[in-house]
């Protein structure tokens, strides 16, 4: 019976270590989208305003602020899953 627990446990753990590596993977693809996004924003502000300065320097901030996000979510997304494999 006691060898019956111990196998249940670890079973749980390792699909609640999944779950857990999917949501990761849900956050970073959310990261990445919200990036393109912003840096779609930012393109079309940039083109679509050329004449009105601070729409311009709004897209620009739109356009970085995109890369940022995309770089991040790919970058956190190797280190939050090693750290969740290794608990």
């Amino acid at each position: 019976m006691d060898n019956f627990i111990k196998k249940r446990l670890i079973s749980h753990k390792k699909l609640a270590q999944e779950r857990t590596i999917l949501a990761n993977e849900r956050n970073t693809l959310a990261y990445v989208r919200t990036g393109f996004a912003s840096f779609a924003l930012g393109i079309a502000l940039i083109k679509l305003f050329e004449e009105h300065m601070k729409y311009v320097y709004a897209g620009y901030s739109a356009l970085i602020l995109g890369i940022i996000l995309i770089i991040l979510g790919i970058v956190y997304y190797p280190l939050r899953k090693k750290k969740i494999l290794s608990y």
